[in-house]
């Protein structure tokens, strides 16, 4: 069931997602109530009420709206529009005057026919997320990933880029791992940990060791399927994710987002449910303007959630006039409340011996004292304190003979190139 909220009531978005099979939408303006009630598929359900200041008139509206394209409506009346509850309630509409989230979710829930799910782990859920391809986004969820690991935390990562899913030539996943859209089309009464579980790859060059580093398991979308099935989604693409966060054994959720975040605005959806997002932010002019257009999404669709957004800056490639240290002020101007986790400084060399190598090996593992290498984990280190993650291992630190033989020489090992 697909569930529209149009409410100020602060947790209330969260209380609702514990229902089983809901999906939520929340949008933050009353022009995109009526553009997803005007649209081809509307929802099942929308709430509403008076707690964004909305005029009586305009709830009135939005009910008419959508009771005229078969969506069932559920009313709040709390502030100054309480005096109308109950002609709302005469009228034959299911209104309330309730304002604790958890009681209101419950009473959401019994109107709709929905109930809690028993028992509901949630796990912490970063995505990564982009305006536009080519930009580094399945890099930094690689990079991120293996950082994590390192500090002996277990990682499940969310390939939910259908289109064009990067992770599969960069983990050297084989093509008979399975798909979780197979389990999407096997219907919602699935998507829980026990239907996920078997669609959970799990490579064996990932895996725990006796170092204590965590494992990175993966959800790998097939294109071959994508194509077949034509798209995701988003109330199933929702459903999956409440599943997901119910999962035990992992401490955190990387997911790689698709960069048509309107069309496909998992990231967004993230944001909206308490998680973090990360943005991954070359110096380019057209890269940083993608950057700023998600900015921009995320201020109008989850404004009081912008401190959960981060940029992770690249370095520029020789001969780029435009430095992080200038585009980092400008963001910073223009968005104060967006954080940064640091720069990923370029390594070709590092990154064309991974690609060449016979079998996955990450460039952590090929220059583990590398420029790169300490680098990643300062940023590892800042995404777990925005992320609330509790790392099991100290940050990898390079003792100073490390350094300084790195000034005289850039080479790594040269591993066996793959045929």
């Amino acid at each position: 069931m697909e569930l529209i909220i149009f409410s100020a009531i602060e947790g209330l978005q969260a209380e609702v997602e514990q229902l089983r099979d809901v999906a939520v939408l929340a949008p933050s303006r009353i022009d995109q109530v009526q553009r997803l009630l005007s649209g081809s598929r509307p929802p099942d359900a929308l709430y509403l009420d008076d707690s964004r200041g909305t005029p009586l008139a305009d709830l009135w509206d939005l009910t008419a709206r959508a009771q005229q394209v078969g969506v069932r409506v559920m009313l709040g009346l709390t502030g100054p529009a309480r005096a109308a509850l109950a002609d709302a309630q005469a009228a034959g509409l299911p209104a309330t005057a309730e304002r604790n989230p958890v009681a209101l979710a419950d009473w959401i829930g019994a109107q709709i026919g929905r109930r809690r799910g028993h028992g509901t782990q949630r796990l912490p859920v970063i995505a990564i997320g982009a305006a536009k391809g080519g930009i580094g986004k399945t890099f930094a969820t690689c990079v991120l990933a293996e950082g994590l690991r390192r500090r002996g935390l277990d990682v499940l990562v969310w390939d939910s880029d259908i289109s064009n899913p990067g992770l599969v030539p960069a983990f050297r996943i084989p093509a008979s791992a399975p798909s979780y859209l197979h389990l999407v089309q096997r219907g919602p009464s699935h998507w829980n940990p026990t239907g996920i579980q078997p669609f959970i790859f799990q490579p064996e060059h990932t895996r725990a060791n006796q170092q204590g580093w965590g494992r990175i398991d993966l959800l790998i979308g097939s294109h071959a399927v994508a194509r077949a099935e034509n798209d995701l989604r988003l109330p199933d693409w929702q459903g999956l994710y409440q599943g997901i966060l119910a999962l035990e054994g992992y401490d955190v959720v990387l997911i790689d987002t698709p960069p048509d975040y309107l069309r496909r605005p998992y990231a967004t959806h993230v944001l909206q449910a308490g998680g973090s997002v990360v943005l991954p932010t070359p110096p380019g002019a057209r890269e940083r303007m993608g950057v700023g257009h998600m900015l921009e999404h995320f201020s109008e669709l989850a404004p009081e959630r912008l401190e959960r957004c981060s940029l992770l800056f690249m370095e520029p490639e020789r001969g780029v006039t435009v430095t992080v240290g200038m585009v980092a002020e400008l963001f910073a101007r223009r968005y104060p409340r967006v954080g940064s986790l640091g720069t990923l400084p370029r390594e070709p060399r590092l990154a064309s011996l991974a690609d060449e190598h016979d079998g996955y090996i990450s460039m952590l593992d090929l220059g583990p004292h590398s420029r790169f290498a300490r680098a990643t984990h300062q940023v590892v280190e800042a995404l777990c304190a925005q992320a609330g993650l509790q790392p099991r291992l100290p940050m990898p630190q390079t003792a100073w003979w490390h350094r300084f033989a790195e000034l005289f020489t850039h080479r790594a090992p040269v591993p066996a190139m793959s045929s």
